[in-house]
């Protein structure tokens, strides 16, 4: 699939998912401070202007893909590209999607979006690390053909105050 791409979410609403550009920075810190306490669970909050702009300039060689529902971010996804000579070919998989569009297929298309797209750029293998509660977006990673690799022991201190398990996950292109 070549982007952009439009999507007919579960409830029929259409979204495209294309490539960041420079022009979509504040539409993507907007999204970003609209994300409720739920869908930033598991995240590593602050996602403050400074972060943002750290998160956007890491992906030199890497993919960030949007979500956009008409002119409105409302996904992001990122593969950032190893930039060691023995690394090369391995990236790290992170996304966020807005609550209102949870539940609705998105998380599990852009995650095969992304990695279509990391295959066609010749990227290896892809790894994500993962709460081990977060089950819905295990179940995503999982039908876009991440498997576990690993379990990382009380690796992630949730709001809570407690530990949690994160699982490593990956898969070959």
């Amino acid at each position: 699939m070549m982007l952009p791409t439009d999507l007919s979410l579960k409830d029929g609403q259409i979204v495209t998912v294309r490539s960041y550009t420079s022009g979509d920075f504040e539409p993507m810190v907007s999204m970003f401070s609209q994300l409720s306490g739920d869908a930033l669970q598991y995240g590593l909050p602050p996602y403050d202007r400074a972060r943002l702009e750290r998160w956007v300039s890491g992906v030199n060689g890497g993919i960030l893909l949007l979500v956009l529902d008409g002119e409105n971010v409302v996904g992001a996804a990122t593969i950032w590209a190893s930039q060691l000579k023995r690394l090369r070919g391995i990236g790290e998989f992170a996304t966020y999607i807005h609550q209102d569009y949870h539940g609705k297929g998105l998380g599990t298309f852009l995650t095969k979006t992304i990695l279509e797209e990391a295959r066609r750029k010749g990227f290896h293998r892809v790894t994500l690390e993962v709460v081990a509660e977060n089950i819905p977006a295990i179940k995503a990673y999982e039908r876009a053909g991440f498997v576990q690799k690993g379990r990382l022991k009380d690796a992630f201190l949730d709001d809570d105050g407690k530990y949690h398990d994160q699982l490593v996950m990956g898969v070959i292109l």
